[in-house]
């Protein structure tokens, strides 16, 4: 026996076993019930979303002799049994039978009754394919067919169809299916054929069919024939000549480090490998889409856990801005390759170009004032006061150095190693001493242009060598910032510890608290990261729970969700 593709093997024979579009088969199934049969029908919608086995399925049951109560053919009667062998069924091709002389043969034909059931159906596919003189040669049948005549239209391209054509029939929108309705059948097909494979790839290759469910069984089927034992994710990138989230995250890395060799080595063997251009940039933007979603509301589009980790990953070293820029460099560049014969030149010139630019926003400007003895002479560089503005993103203001992006990278640091480390003991005992600070600086001609500050300012997260406060305003935002390098010393002094600082307002607070609880609840470990590399590095690693954040940030986050 041949073998029968798994798409058609497991093509759905009723309204139950259809995937999604729920909506249409509801309609459909009760107009067929109740006698209210249409006499056209036109489906639109993207390839391999159930129109052409929607049409079937309709076919099967206006022609079943014991339909069930409930839409179910019987599967036994005379036209149920010869279906797939059935004259009565015509399936037409528009993109190869698009002239006027096919359609005035069907016209023809049209009078000639059933063999087997009550319809006779005509199942046109890709009907936009049609020429217009063979649109007009249609119209008129499909206005008054007859009676035992049922036309069924199938389009990918809506917007191309004859609104004569479209006012003459009944309309029905089919949508891409869902991840979640992808990964379900396509696991239901894996079980039946013995087919081992993590729903993990079966998510990837959700992802890539683009909502297509013809597609994604297809490329289910081409990898259980490429591979006898279990199915991994490299087999899906491999077979399909796309580029890995990991691969993305390399490249990624390469570009914020400014290693232009690494990137042309990395687009050469791209190259080398086959693997389209313009399907690389879309897979990239896609990714980078990715990561600007979760930097803005911490939601995840994949179900692949070391996706997610290096989603993560990559929206802690790029901000929201050079993101952005990526994007919108990126289309343009999609542009341009479609009218160039130097795709792979483009492509290599605007990473570096992007990568440069990048490295120009982290240039350091070395600070001149402010420099205090007793402190790292780098980080006075990294928060010289007087580089500070303020700047509005989603979170509201962040303050972001004028001369270099890295102080906003710093921030995010600091922010991240007070989490990593941070205690209720550490900020017990660093509270206990507060009063005695206050009293300090208030008597200290050294700290006396900083005394009234500190007093506005609220401890939030103490960790073991770092500290977030709160400032309540913005005025004072900015006054902390010019002097966190004495404020630092300060601390130095009164608790004999090398503390790093970093100063919030309340909506910054909010944002961050929000993360940092979601980050916990969904098993991301902080580590703590050195500034001078800036790399993580495992010093320490905070393995809290759920109860260990409410002795960190109170019970006030208990409200979360």
């Amino acid at each position: 026996m041949s073998y029968l593709a798994l798409y058609r093997k497991y093509r759905p024979t009723n309204f139950g076993d259809l995937v999604g579009q729920t909506e249409v088969s509801n309609i459909i199934k009760n107009e067929i019930l109740n006698n209210k049969l249409s006499h056209a029908y036109l489906f639109s919608g993207p390839r391999g979303t159930g129109k052409t086995s929607t049409a079937k399925i309709i076919a099967k049951m206006i022609n079943c002799s014991n339909l069930s109560n409930d839409g179910v053919p019987c599967g036994k009667c005379e036209s149920c049994v010869n279906f797939n062998s059935s004259s009565d069924i015509v399936e037409i091709d528009a993109a190869s039978n698009n002239g006027v002389d096919e359609i005035r043969e069907l016209r023809d034909k049209v009078n000639l009754v059933p063999t087997y059931g009550k319809y006779k159906i005509y199942i046109i596919d890709e009907v936009h394919m049609l020429t217009t003189q063979a649109f007009n040669a249609l119209l008129k049948t499909l206005e008054e067919p007859p009676s035992h005549v049922v036309f069924i239209l199938a389009t990918t391209e809506f917007y191309k169809i004859p609104i004569t054509v479209v006012s003459r029939c009944q309309k029905f929108q089919f949508f891409k299916f869902s991840d979640d309705d992808i990964v379900n059948r396509l696991s239901y097909i894996a079980d039946n054929e013995n087919i081992k494979i993590d729903s993990s790839v079966l998510y990837e290759i959700a992802r890539l069919s683009d909502g297509g469910l013809r597609d994604a069984i297809n490329m289910l089927d081409q990898l259980s024939s490429y591979k006898d034992g279990e199915i991994i994710l490299e087999d899906v990138y491999l077979l399909n000549g796309v580029v890995s989230y990991d691969e993305f995250a390399s490249l990624l890395k390469y570009i914020y480090n400014n290693k232009v060799t690494d990137i042309i080595n990395f687009i050469d063997e791209i190259d080398k490998n086959g693997r389209n251009f313009e399907r690389f940039i879309n897979d990239f933007v896609s990714f980078l889409k990715d990561v600007l979603i979760y930097k803005n509301t911490f939601s995840l589009q994949s179900n692949i856990e070391n996706k997610n980790k290096v989603i993560k990953e990559m929206s802690d070293i790029f901000s929201e801005e050079q993101l952005y820029s990526f994007i919108i460099s990126l289309n343009d560049l999609f542009v341009r390759m479609k009218n160039s014969s130097f795709g792979k030149i483009l492509l290599i010139t605007e990473l570096i170009k992007i990568s440069s630019s990048i490295n120009r926003d982290k240039e350091i400007v070395p600070n001149k004032t402010n420099s205090v003895a007793n402190r790292n002479n780098q980080e006075s560089n990294l928060f010289d006061g007087n580089n500070y503005n303020e700047k509005n993103n989603k979170n509201n203001k962040k303050l972001i150095s004028n001369s270099f992006e890295i102080s906003d990278k710093i921030k995010k640091i600091r922010i991240n190693n007070s989490f990593a480390t941070a205690s209720k003991k550490y900020k017990d005992e660093f509270i206990n001493k507060w009063d005695y600070l206050l009293d300090f600086v208030s008597t200290s001609d050294k700290y006396s242009n900083i005394a009234l500050i500190m007093e506005d300012i609220e401890t939030l997260v103490v960790g073991k060598n770092n500290v977030i406060f709160l400032a309540p305003y913005d005025s004072l935002l900015e006054r902390l910032f010019s002097n966190i390098k004495l404020i630092e010393n300060l601390l130095f002094d009164v608790y004999n510890n090398d503390y790093k600082c970093i100063f919030l307002l309340n909506d910054e607070w909010e944002y961050e608290k929000g993360k940092y609880i979601n980050n916990i609840k969904s098993g991301f470990k902080y580590e703590y990261i050195l500034e001078e590399k800036n790399n993580v590095d495992d010093v320490e690693t905070n393995d809290e729970d759920i109860d260990k954040i409410v002795s960190i940030l109170g019970n006030d986050v208990i409200s979360y969700e």
